[in-house]
């Protein structure tokens, strides 16, 4: 119900300004927000600046496909070589170069060849691209920067090595050449704006590349032919006049020989095989003795000796040792070790041992005896030998020499046969036909179907992904930066004021409209008025009555405090409340253009005493009664501070239900704390979005320090379609499925019963 419609059975209200302070309410803390800070959050924020992401998003599009429509397409061409490291198997002939490797260091040793300069400036020369204006930029004709530049001289000259350097690095640019991961592929891409030219140039590049190795391999031939020719003339003459120094020597010296071989050496050759196998027969009798010897010192190995072991007499011996161990053992249970038995059997047993003893020790006897032979038989030998030495020492200088000329002239003759078989293979490769490349070309490049660049799809898709993501980004530092609230929840959770709802924007594109305070007088059953009457309503709230005076103010101008004041003022004339709205803006007054009055007399010219009936005018579209804010003075502050005020208030609250008071902006004027101590409660204006939310906590504690009480704040010029994106408590009030309670059809204020909202 309206508020008008309330007054019988709400508490009577405190008349006079006895009651005025009593009962004063603390502005509470600040709560923190009861909001799901998570992902449903973040889509709403999404959500609410859709259509900016949108825009975006389509503007970012539309321009990159402007771009791609205007850019000149490009084509790229692919030739693929294989680095073959397989040979041809020719017996017996090998390459002046050897084959590559084929070894990832080989494969990326090549892709740097083809990419090298030397095999660019081959192709362009093969090409004749430096009279291409596409690689040469000299014969392009100069754009429109290059005029205002001055880059026409330097563009003139289209010969000489700078110009087809600059050609060259033209070419390069174009040129990407890369080897396939895990392969010996190597894959040459040429880009050009002509799809047949992409394709020519990359064939013959990977040409130019083979043919290079050709020639590379044709040029050591031809070399390596020429070096070799000349060597093996000069061998050949070497081995000549080494062969008959040999038959000169040999005749003078009289060594004759049979077979190739000397007689003395022949003799020599015998004696030397018997004297090995006497050396041989010697060591192997000495090394017998020698361990044999180390058995008999030891006594615990002479049982494993080959010659022992080979002794059939030691055998039996060994054997009947065993038996009378064996016997010893047995009769040691049944007789003591003096038992005369027992004696025996050990005395049995040392002859035994004696007997073993004397047979080893023959052994080793006949042994040495065999060493000696030995010795004596190598000693004659080498006795013999040393004889032929003697005799052989008169002609070993001869054969020394002879030797030399021997090793000489086949040493030539070794060198001239590896010499003439070389030249032979070389001879086979001097010709270009007969060579080889190590790499093959595996597919040719066709020219492309398609352009390699722009690639629209990928480019398209790619700008909409990033476009999308940095609107989202900002979209999310706008909010995060936003200083304004957009809630009364917001308000409550950060300030620990009440919010007392919001009041919808009122846009009107048509000059002629009505302003949002006339408005509310047309259509007392909009949104926008029921908006002004919840506001009102609220205030009750937190007091124990209703207010009889009620004071607007904001932080800062433009935040539509007057429109408030003048809209809540004319909603209780018009639901038949008796109103007063007073225009305390003294530095800045509005009431009377919107009420259509003058400006004074009015409230100055009470509180300076010029009269002594206030002089009050009537809303030309109410009964409200206004009471302009009269003629600008010097600083208005001492009046509305004084006791003239104070009288004022005393008589209006008695003539008045309600008496709205319209303010300075808290951050222009402290006018608005000097009035707020004097009223019952206190409506902080906040424009929605806009008003910083440091300014609104400072205004606050501004009417706290002052003493007044606040009702709370009202939020102003709510765009309900974008609060309602918000999700907030108050979310999508007066919009909706909430507009059916609403009608924007004209009408009296009188005929207005409804609720105001929430109060349902």
């Amino acid at each position: 119900m309206q508020l008008a419609d309330d007054q019988d059975n709400s508490p009577e209200r405190p008349r006079g300004r006895r009651q005025r302070n009593a009962g004063r309410a603390q502005i509470p803390n600040p709560v923190l927000p009861d909001r799901d800070a998570g992902l449903a959050e973040l889509f709403n924020v999404v959500y609410r600046q859709k259509w900016m992401i949108v825009a975006v998003v389509l503007v970012s599009t539309v321009l990159t496909g402007i771009y791609l429509q205007q850019v000149t397409p490009r084509f790229s061409a692919e030739t693929l070589l294989l680095i073959d490291n397989r040979q041809t198997t020719i017996p017996n002939i090998d390459s002046v170069l050897t084959g590559l490797a084929g070894d990832d260091q080989s494969v990326l040793s090549e892709a740097e060849v083809l990419r090298s300069r030397g095999l660019a400036a081959a192709t362009v020369r093969a090409l004749a691209l430096d009279t291409d204006p596409e690689f040469n930029a000299a014969l392009r004709p100069a754009g429109f920067l290059g005029r205002i530049w001055g880059d026409a001289d330097s563009r003139s000259d289209t010969s000489g090595e700078i110009a087809f350097a600059k050609v060259v690095d033209a070419f390069l640019e174009r040129l990407d050449v890369f080897p396939v991961k895990g392969s010996r592929v190597i894959s040459v891409n040429f880009t050009s704006v002509d799809r047949g030219k992409a394709a020519l140039v990359a064939n013959t590049l990977a040409d130019q590349y083979l043919l290079a190795q050709l020639e590379t391999k044709f040029e050591a031939a031809k070399v390596a032919h020429t070096w070799l020719n000349d060597r093996v003339e000069e061998l050949r003459e070497q081995v000549a006049s080494s062969e008959q120094s040999v038959e000169d020597f040999r005749r003078d010296a009289g060594l004759l020989q049979t077979q190739g071989v000397t007689l003395t050496a022949q003799q020599m050759a015998e004696l030397n095989g018997q004297l090995i196998l006497a050396r041989a027969e010697a060591a192997q009798a000495s090394a017998r003795l020698r361990q044999l010897s180390r058995l008999v010192e030891s006594s615990d190995g002479i049982a494993t000796a080959s010659e022992v072991l080979d002794s059939q007499l030691i055998q039996r011996l060994k054997e009947q040792q065993s038996q009378i161990e064996r016997r010893v053992a047995e009769l040691a249970a049944e007789y003591g070790p003096s038992h005369p038995r027992m004696i025996q059997l050990r005395a049995e047993q040392q002859d035994l041992e004696d007997s073993i003893a004397g047979e080893v020790n023959k052994i080793v006897a006949s042994l040495r005896n065999e060493v000696a032979i030995a010795s004596a038989r190598e000693a004659s030998l080498e006795e013999e030998l040393g004889r032929l030495k003697a005799a052989m020492a008169l002609s070993n200088d001869s054969e020394i020499q002879l030797r030399a000329l021997e090793r000489e002239a086949e040493a030539n003759q070794a060198l001239l046969a590896t010499m003439l078989a070389r030249y032979k293979e070389v001879s086979s490769q001097d010709e270009m036909n007969s060579q080889r490349a190590d790499a093959r070309i595996i597919s040719r490049g066709d020219p492309p179907s398609n352009p390699s660049y722009p690639n629209k799809p990928f480019t398209l898709g790619l700008v909409v992904l990033l476009s999308g993501l940095l609107a989202v980004i900002a979209v999310f530092v706008r909010e995060t930066l936003q200083r304004g609230f957009v809630s009364g929840e917001e308000i409550e959770a950060m300030t620990g004021l009440t919010g007392l709802g919001f009041v919808p924007l009122h846009v009107d594109n048509d000059e002629e409209a009505e302003g949002p305070a006339d408005y509310i007088v047309s259509y007392p059953r909009s949104a926008l008025s029921q908006s002004l009457r919840t506001a009102l309503w609220s205030t009750t709230l937190t007091l124990d009555h209703k207010p009889n005076t009620l004071v607007v103010t904001s932080a800062h101008p433009g935040e539509g405090k007057t429109t408030v004041a003048l809209g809540i003022a004319r909603s209780q004339a018009l639901a038949g409340q008796k109103t007063l709205l007073i225009d305390a803006d003294t530095r800045n007054p509005g009431v009377h253009t919107l009420t259509g009055n003058e400006l004074d007399p009015g409230l100055v010219e009470v509180l300076l005493g010029d009269y002594s009936e206030t002089p009050v005018v009537t809303d030309s579209a109410t009964s409200l009664d206004v009471l302009c804010a009269g003629r600008l003075v010097g600083d208005p502050l001492p009046l509305l501070d004084s006791g003239a005020l104070d009288e004022l208030l005393g008589r209006v609250e008695q003539d008045y239900d309600l008496v709205v008071i319209d303010t300075p902006p808290l951050m222009a004027a402290s006018d608005a704390c000097a009035l707020s101590k004097k009223a019952d409660t206190t409506v902080l204006i906040v424009r929605w979005t806009k008003t910083p939310r440091e300014v609104v906590r400072h205004a606050i504690r501004q009417l706290a320090r002052a003493g007044g009480h606040v009702a709370g704040a009202l939020l102003t010029m709510v765009d309900v379609k974008k609060h309602a994106a918000y999700h907030y408590g108050d979310s999508g009030a007066y919009h909706g499925r909430l507009r059916s309670y609403y009608s924007e059809e004209p009408g009296r204020g009188d005929e207005v019963a409804d609720p105001p909202a929430g109060s349902q």
